[in-house]
C-alpha cells in the first residue's frame, strides 16, 4: 500500500505541474486574455496601470514590454521581483513569490487590489457549510433509498424511487431551483404562509443567529441534494443487486443469517466500490461550490465567486479558483483509492 501511495502521489503531481501550465496558458494566451480586455478602446484605463496590472500577473515587465510565454508562467509560480521569501540558505539567496509561496495575486476588476487569498478565505466558509450540508443529506437519502431499492427489486417501492430518480436527473438544476423560489419564497409569501427566504445565507445582521442560517440553507440544500440523490441511489442500487447474485451472499442465506447482517455486512459493503468514486469525486465542490446553484439563490460562496469573476474578467480570481479544485481532485482520487481497499477487503495495492 505504501509503495502504491508513493507511486500515487508522484501521479498526481505530474498532474497538477500540467494543470497549472494549462490553466495559465488558457487564460492569458487566448484571444480575450486578461490585457487584451483591458486594452479595449471601451475600457476606460490608463497605460500605466495597464502595465502595472501586467506587472502584476507576470505578463509585461513595468514599461508594457511582454514577457516570453516560458518566463510568464514562471513568474506566476515564482517570481524574483516579489518580496514574499527572503531567505539564505545554505550560501544561497532566494527571493520572491507566487502562487509556490502563496501569493495568488490580486483582484484586478471586482475588488480591485484585494489580494484573492483573502476573497477565497471570506466565500470558502460559506460554501462549506452548504456543500457539506447537502452531501451530508444526500448520503443520509441515498444510501438507505438505493438499498432499498435493490432489495425489494421490482416492487412498488422500487418503481416509486425508479421514477423519483429519473425525475432528479433530468430536472435541470436551474429552472428546478426558481420553481422552489417561486413556490416557497413568493407564492407561500402572499397566500399569507410561512415561506422560505429566496436568497442569501442570512437575513442583515443576523449572521451569528444559527436558525437563520438553516433557514436560510433550506431551499439551496435542496436543489443540490434532489440532484446527488437521484444519481447516487441508482449508483448503489444497481451495485447491490450484482452483489446479490454472487455466490457468497447465496452462501450466507444458506447458512441461515438474518436478512439484515447479509445485506449490510455481506452485500453493501461490497457494493459501496461506485459510490464511492462518485461520492470522493464530489469532495472538490466542497471548495467549488454549485456555480448555478449559488448564482440562482444569491448564495455568497465559491460558486458565485467564480462566476463573477469570470463575468469581470477578473482572471487571477479565476485561475486561483481552477488551481485549487485541480488540487481536491487529485486528492479525491487518492482518497477514493484508498478506501477501495477499506470497503473491500479483497482489493490490494501490494
Amino acid at each position: 500500500m505504501t509503495a502504491f501511495l508513493i507511486r500515487r502521489v508522484f501521479q498526481g503531481f505530474l498532474v497538477l505541474v500540467v494543470s497549472t501550465a494549462l490553466i495559465y496558458f488558457l487564460l492569458t494566451l487566448i484571444p480575450g486574455g486578461p490585457l487584451s480586455n483591458l486594452r479595449s478602446p471601451t475600457v476606460r484605463i490608463s497605460k500605466t496601470d495597464i502595465n502595472r496590472l501586467g506587472h502584476m500577473m507576470g505578463i509585461t515587465d513595468l514599461q508594457g514590454h511582454e514577457y516570453p510565454w516560458y518566463t510568464r508562467y514562471f513568474n506566476w509560480l515564482f517570481s524574483p521581483e516579489k518580496n514574499d521569501v527572503d531567505v539564505t540558505i545554505a550560501g544561497i539567496h532566494i527571493q520572491g513569490g507566487g502562487i509556490l509561496t502563496g501569493d495568488w495575486g490580486q483582484s484586478i476588476t471586482l475588488s480591485q487590489g484585494r489580494p484573492v487569498m483573502e476573497q477565497i478565505s471570506q466565500r470558502l466558509p460559506f460554501t462549506l457549510i452548504l456543500m457539506t450540508t447537502s452531501l451530508l443529506v444526500s448520503l443520509l437519502i441515498a444510501i438507505p433509498i438505493g438499498i432499498i431499492s435493490a432489495v425489494k427489486q421490482y416492487s412498488k417501492l422500487d418503481y416509486t424511487v425508479t421514477l423519483f430518480t429519473f425525475f432528479g436527473i433530468s430536472m435541470p438544476t436551474f429552472w428546478f431551483g426558481w420553481m422552489l423560489i417561486i413556490l416557497f419564497a413568493v407564492k407561500f409569501k402572499d397566500w399569507g404562509l410561512p415561506y422560505l427566504p429566496p436568497s442569501l445565507a442570512f437575513d442583515p445582521g443576523m449572521e451569528n443567529d444559527l436558525g437563520n442560517r438553516i433557514w436560510h440553507l433550506i431551499l439551496p440544500v435542496t436543489v443540490l441534494s434532489l440532484i446527488q440523490v437521484a444519481g447516487w441511489s441508482r449508483y448503489l442500487r444497481s451495485s447491490v443487486l450484482e452483489i446479490l447474485r454472487l455466490d457468497y451472499v447465496r452462501t450466507a442465506w444458506a447458512k441461515g443469517l438474518k436478512q439484515r447482517v447479509v445485506i449490510l455486512k455481506h452485500a453493501v459493503r461490497n457494493a459501496l466500490i461506485p459510490l464511492i468514486t462518485v461520492v470522493t469525486l464530489a469532495v472538490p465542490g466542497l471548495f467549488g461550490g454549485a456555480i448555478i446553484t449559488e448564482t440562482i439563490f444569491s448564495y455568497p460562496g465559491m460558486g458565485s465567486l467564480f462566476y463573477n469573476a469570470l463575468g469581470a474578467y477578473d482572471w487571477p480570481i479565476v485561475m486561483a479558483f481552477l488551481l485549487i479544485a485541480t488540487v481536491l481532485i487529485v486528492l479525491a482520487n487518492i482518497l477514493a483509492d484508498v478506501l477501495y481497499a477499506v470497503a473491500d477487503p479483497r482489493i490490494r495495492y501490494s
